[in-house]
């Protein structure tokens, strides 16, 4: 363990690391406070959708016997987590909040469990998301809607919205997620917390049941930035240190270059979102980054694109689906993306192929010779459950159908490319707002490293 003191504010999982190794906490009395803290959030946000306190607490106090034995432990060992409804976790159910799913006990742990448990990661349930992946609100489920921390009769956004606002509500400080077309950076803009897609193949997907197995990404939710990285490698099978301030400097010790993306990215964007834009720019700035304005047109159709992708592989990898029996127990909205993936002519589908490889070349050629580029997150801060529609102002009212939550993020889900998400203030009613730095395949470090750069500028 490193002897630096960790970036981070006191309920970091980073600083839970040093209380847990000093003596001053234990991993019992970490666990029973996530276990407190979710039966208080409860009825406002419905954020797990499975609780495991007797197991939770035994594992923490095996934690506590090795420590107070001076064992060798793993440097996360004791730090509570949450686990996506997506991922199997051995001896519970993996449903995907999904009612056809019922029952379907896992008898191994998903590769990213196992690689969470040999990080000596304490798992205290699993957590509530949008039903098998497909929806980007939290409102679709067999467990009952989220309700975001933030204000509960609005979105959390999804499918991991669970998780974010476990996060964002303090339960834990971190928490697994998956990402797809913004699974992960959209419920974290919304419920205003950190959260990284990494890029596609880079996290085993092994044991996560599938949406789209071509875009499918785990991921982690964290409270900073450092934690958002401490997860990571833990997911990504990485030896994992906790960094120390310097690690905001990129290794070579130049300035970070980050291109502001424009065109594409302004056009159905809400004041407080294009602000929020805006004021990360200025503190990035400020804070040593070279930012340089670039064009964003040219991937206006990315949404249709990334349609035709998703939904055919969503309804090949879940045939039984189709049956009258299984059929009944599925909400209509997500029948309605699988019957889709089962109309599209194949023309159609090759034709999305193809546009899409252009799109990934589109997002590589802009960052040639940048570290990131930066963009909104979502169009919009969270709308109020259920809404069909959203005041952009100056852009005028959009449709929810048309531009959802995940307009902006899925067309890096088509690039394959890596993403953060950070959580960049708030909006003139209060709510969060998230902006995002997209980087270069295989560059999630420098990404964190951006974000924990952006972090210290904006306390």
């Amino acid at each position: 363990m490193s002897d630096a003191t960790p970036i981070g504010p006191p309920e970091s999982a980073a600083a839970m690391v040093v209380a847990l190794r000093s003596g001053a906490t234990s991993s019992r009395e970490l666990v029973e406070r996530a276990l407190d803290r979710e039966q208080a959030w409860r009825s406002q946000t419905n954020a797990f959708s499975q609780v495991w306190a007797d197991e939770a607490l035994a594992d923490a106090a095996r934690v506590d016997r090795a420590m107070a034995a001076r064992e060798e432990l793993p440097l996360l060992a004791g730090i509570p987590v949450v686990v996506k409804d997506l991922f199997d976790v051995a001896g519970h159910e993996t449903t995907g909040c999904c009612a056809a799913f019922a029952g379907r006990v896992a008898d191994r742990d998903a590769v990213v469990v196992q690689r969470m448990r040999a990080a000596g990661l304490v798992l205290v349930g699993k957590a509530n998301q949008h039903e098998l992946a497909a929806g980007g609100t939290n409102q679709v489920s067999a467990c009952g809607a989220t309700g975001n921390p933030w204000d509960p009769a609005r979105i959390t956004g999804g499918s991991s919205g669970g998780s974010a606002a476990a996060v964002a509500s303090g339960v834990v400080p971190w928490a697994l997620g998956s990402d797809t077309g913004g699974s992960i950076r959209i419920p974290a803009a919304l419920c205003g917390t950190f959260g990284l897609k990494p890029t596609w193949g880079s996290v085993s997907l092994e044991g996560a049941m599938p949406l789209a197995p071509s875009m499918d990404c785990p991921g982690p939710l964290a409270a900073t930035a450092v934690d958002l990285w401490l997860l990571y490698e833990a997911l990504a099978g990485s030896h994992v240190r906790v960094p120390d301030a310097g690690w905001i400097e990129l290794p070579d010790g130049r300035a970070p270059r980050v291109a502001l993306a424009q065109g594409f990215y302004e056009a159905f964007v809400h004041p407080d979102v294009a602000a929020a834009v805006a004021r990360a720019a200025e503190a990035l700035a400020g804070a040593g980054v070279e930012v340089t304005s670039i064009d964003g047109r040219g991937i206006e159709d990315s949404r249709g694109v990334w349609s035709r992708v998703c939904f055919p592989e969503f309804d090949a990898a879940h045939p039984d689906l189709r049956s009258p029996p299984k059929r009944a127990q599925v909400a209509p909205s997500v029948l309605e993306w699988l019957d889709r993936g089962h109309a599209y002519p194949e023309q159609e589908i090759a034709d999305a192929a193809a546009r899409r490889t252009q799109i990934a070349a589109w997002y590589r050629e802009r960052l040639a010779g940048f570290d990131a580029m930066l963009i909104p997150t979502c169009p919009y801060p969270a709308p109020p459950a259920g809404a069909s529609q959203v005041d952009l102002g100056a852009n005028g009212m959009v449709e929810t159908d048309t531009v959802g939550p995940g307009f902006i993020t899925c067309t890096v889900n088509l690039a394959g490319l890596p993403a953060v998400n950070l959580p960049a203030g708030r909006a003139s009613d209060g709510l969060p707002v998230g902006v995002s730095l997209v980087g270069l395949d295989g560059h999630e470090e420098t990404l964190c490293r951006l974000a924990a750069r952006w972090e210290a500028a904006t306390s």
